[in-house]
């Protein structure tokens, strides 16, 4: 899954979690996130066409194999 997918992914969660919220202080911090995920969406969406996917590993696998320098 990419990070725009994650994104997104968090942003309808957190918008399903503002549907449930009982007060509207926190509806509203709520959908406050939800925009700033999708924010995020964005901006990964747009970085991925730019600059094409980077592939990361994750840093507790960098550090038990070491860094790798080749791509795949």
């Amino acid at each position: 899954m990419s990070k725009e997918d994650d994104y997104r992914k968090n942003e309808a969660e957190t918008i399903e979690l503002a549907s449930r919220a009982v007060s509207t202080t926190d509806k509203g911090h709520l959908l406050v996130l939800a925009e700033k995920w999708l924010d995020l969406a964005d901006r990964a969406h747009r970085l991925t066409k730019r600059f094409g996917a980077i592939r990361r590993d994750h840093p507790l696998i960098d550090a038990k194999l070491g860094e790798r320098t080749d791509a795949g």
